[in-house]
Formats: C-alpha cells, sequence, structure tokens
C-alpha cells in the first residue's frame, strides 16, 4: 500500500510540474494564450486526474483513493473559477461513467461536481490563490473523507478516510511548495527580462527590444512603417533648464508616445539619448507620414510643464521608412529611417520627411545633372 501511495503521489507530483512548466512556456510565447489559459488548465488538470485515477488504490466495493482532487485544486490555483469549475465537472462526469457505473461512483463523481460549483462560486469573493488556498483544501479534504467514511458495504471506514486524508494533505502542500519556489523564479526571471530590455529613464522599450519586434514585424511580411523621432536642439534646453528637466521632458515624452501608440496601433521605444522610435504597424508610406506629421504637431503644439512650474516648447523632426519599400531588413530599415531623420533635421525644427521623397529628390537631381 506504502508503494502505491508513493506512485500516486510521484504521478501527480510529475505531471502537475511538468504541466506547469509547459503552461508558463506558452504564456511567454504566445501573449494572446491568456484568454485560453483558463479553459487549457482545466483541460490538462482533467487529463490529469483521468492517469491518477488508473493508478489510484483501489479498496473493497469500487472504493478508488487518489489524489485527483489536488490536481482539481492546482487547476483553480493558476487559472482561476472556470478552470476549477471545468475540471471538476470533467473529472465527476469521466468518474460517474468512465470507470465502474455503480452508486459509489454516482456518489463520488456527484461530489466532485458540486464541490466544483461551490468552489466556483465561493472564489469570487475569496479568490483561489496561494494564501486562501488552505481554506479550499480544507473543505475539499472534509467534504470528501466524510463521503468515504459513511459510503456502506465496505470495511475500515476510518483507515480509508485517513489514508484519504494524509495523500491529499501531503501531495497538495508539496505541490504547492514547490510551484510557489518557481512562480518566485520566474517572477525574478520576468523581471531580469524587464530590465535588460527597458529604457531606466523613460520605462520605455529599449533599442534591443524594439529591434527583436521590427524583426517580428518583418517575419509577418505585412507592410509597416518606421518613424525615428530626434528633439530639435534638445542639448540646448539641457543646459537651459539643466539635466533634471531634461529627464522629465524625457519622461513626459515617452508618456505621450505610449498614448500615441495606444490609438493608432504602433510600438514605441527610447533608442538612445534624445531619439525615439515608433513602429506603426499596417501603415503604408502615406500612412506613416501621416502619423508622423499629427505627432509632430502634438508636440509642438501643446507645451510640455516641468517640476519648477516652467513651460517648454519642444519640436521634433522625424524620419520616415516603410517595410517593404525601403528595406527588408532591420538593418537595411534602421539605415533607412536614420537617412530620412537626417535629412528632416537639416530642414530645420519641426519637420518630417519620408525615405521616399529623399530618393525621388536623389533622382531629380541626378537627372538634371545628367542632362
Amino acid at each position: 500500500m506504502i508503494l502505491d501511495i508513493i506512485i500516486n503521489l510521484s504521478v501527480m507530483f510529475t505531471f502537475i510540474i511538468f504541466s506547469y512548466f509547459v503552461l508558463e512556456y506558452y504564456q511567454e510565447k504566445r501573449p494572446d494564450f491568456s484568454d485560453l489559459r483558463p479553459f487549457i488548465i482545466g483541460v490538462v488538470a482533467t487529463g490529469i486526474s483521468l492517469v491518477l485515477m488508473q493508478t489510484a488504490l483501489n479498496f473493497e466495493k469500487n472504493i478508488f483513493v487518489d489524489t485527483r482532487n489536488i490536481s482539481i485544486l492546482i487547476s483553480g490555483l493558476l487559472g482561476g473559477p472556470a478552470a476549477i469549475l471545468l475540471s471538476s465537472i470533467l473529472v465527476g462526469f469521466f468518474r460517474m461513467f468512465f470507470f465502474e457505473v455503480n452508486p459509489t461512483s454516482f456518489m463520488a463523481g456527484g461530489t466532485t461536481i458540486v464541490l466544483g460549483f461551490i468552489f466556483f462560486f465561493l472564489s469570487f469573493k475569496k479568490p483561489i490563490n496561494y494564501k486562501n488556498s488552505h481554506f479550499y483544501l480544507a473543505i475539499q479534504t472534509i467534504v470528501t473523507a466524510i463521503l468515504l467514511f459513511f459510503l456502506e458495504g465496505y470495511k475500515n471506514p476510518l483507515f480509508v478516510s485517513i489514508i484519504f486524508v494524509i495523500m491529499n494533505v501531503t501531495g497538495f502542500y508539496l505541490i504547492y511548495f514547490v510551484l510557489k519556489l518557481f512562480k518566485r523564479q520566474f517572477e525574478r526571471i520576468r523581471v531580469i527580462e524587464k530590465l535588460s530590455e527597458t529604457d531606466y529613464t523613460t520605462d520605455l522599450p529599449n533599442n534591443r527590444k524594439f529591434d527583436s519586434m521590427l524583426e517580428r514585424a518583418i517575419k509577418t511580411q505585412q507592410p509597416f512603417s518606421l518613424l525615428l523621432i530626434d528633439i530639435d536642439q534638445f542639448k540646448m534646453l539641457n543646459l537651459r533648464y539643466g539635466h533634471e528637466a531634461g529627464d522629465e521632458l524625457l519622461r513626459e515624452l515617452a508618456e505621450r508616445l505610449k498614448s500615441f501608440s495606444k490609438t493608432h496601433l504602433a510600438f514605441p521605444a527610447r533608442i538612445s539619448g534624445e531619439e525615439f522610435s515608433l513602429l506603426c504597424y499596417d501603415a503604408a508610406p502615406a500612412v506613416g507620414v501621416h502619423y508622423a506629421t499629427e505627432l509632430m504637431l502634438m508636440i509642438r503644439d501643446e507645451p510640455f510643464m516641468i517640476s519648477n512650474g516652467e513651460s517648454v516648447q519642444l519640436s521634433v523632426s522625424i524620419g520616415v521608412a516603410s517595410y517593404p519599400d525601403n528595406g527588408e531588413t532591420v538593418k537595411e530599415l534602421t539605415n533607412a529611417v536614420d537617412e530620412a531623420m537626417n535629412a528632416a533635421s537639416v530642414l530645420g525644427r519641426s519637420h518630417v520627411v519620408h525615405l521616399n521623397q529623399v530618393c525621388h529628390k536623389k533622382q531629380s537631381t541626378l537627372k538634371k545633372q545628367n542632362l
């Protein structure tokens, strides 16, 4: 019996931990995975529970003792109310109809489903998290142990109930502490990754992150435009107002870029010093120029306030390049937008130039020379 208990606990531990790592991996790689997460977790928990029922301790009169309740509870911990309700209904259904079909199986399966609904509604007032999971474990363990004790027709009901309590409590806390440890490690890794990809002053993505997003956009092979934004005469502003005020201006500009990006389907970043970039998705060259002009006017016409109460007039020069017209690699596009921005800066303050305009001007100059 001890070996059977160890086997069931080992199977439970292995499957849950493995599934947790897979879920974390997909959460990282697929941001849209969050919407499906509760349902996927519910189905995965059901699969684990079915495996656990196959390795259960089988007492007389078809009395099964296993750790499937832990799998169901963990599904609520990782996936929330929808996950625990789905896993409870599916596991209860399988227990009633896909093993031994008898009064005992209906009682066990029905109890699982009822507990699932109780936990589902309770979780809206008392969320299933690491802090409250002890409460749900206590309810689950007590109700199931009482059910096992009062089932008729087999010997030693107290012994079976005690075995269940030991397995359920031991197995849950084994998983609980390991998952909590892994959760902390994943959070630390995410914080480190964010710091490595975030500009300290503005809290915008940095050049490294921007190149990664640019590479990803190129792989979709969908047209987009790239904006390079340079603050006009920023060094003079630093000399006049001080570097702390300069940082304030950078942060306020970053907030405006974030706001602009939310309404224009764009990704902002700070590239270096006073230079910012904007990746504008689904934006053909004309749309890219329109976005750049709109942004340039917004910055020029809305004064920036610094902590000493002074109002600062800021202006920017913006270069625009588009995929695939002006390049099909990260290097080609960054070189193209650099050239466009340099051309805008030469014209003076508050100018927008698309690389196509630069190329057209060069072609016109060459034609005149040839003539």
